[in-house]
């Protein structure tokens, strides 16, 4: 069993924890490490700068979404690497 950490809880960090919970299965362990628990939408950026939306309406809290996959996330931000 692997056990396998993405670094960033953003739009690509969480695109790859999904591909890789699919291209791997259940049997490895998958989680990721953000800085926040909320993942915000990166394109709808412009409609929050013109006033189309607010920044809740593109916010999530994710790991809610990860859960539902067996990925495990923690809100904690890296430090270091070793």
């Amino acid at each position: 069993m692997a056990k396998i950490v993405v670094l960033g809880g953003g739009i690509g960090g969480t695109s790859m924890a999904y591909e890789l919970r699919a291209a791997l299965g259940k049997e490895h362990s998958i989680s990721v490490v953000g800085d926040t628990p909320l993942f915000s939408f990166t394109p709808s950026n412009p409609w929050v700068a013109v006033g189309w939306r607010k920044p809740s309406d593109i916010q999530v809290n994710i790991g809610q979404y990860l859960a539902k996959k067996g990925i495990a996330f923690n809100p904690v931000g890296a430090q270091e690497l070793t």
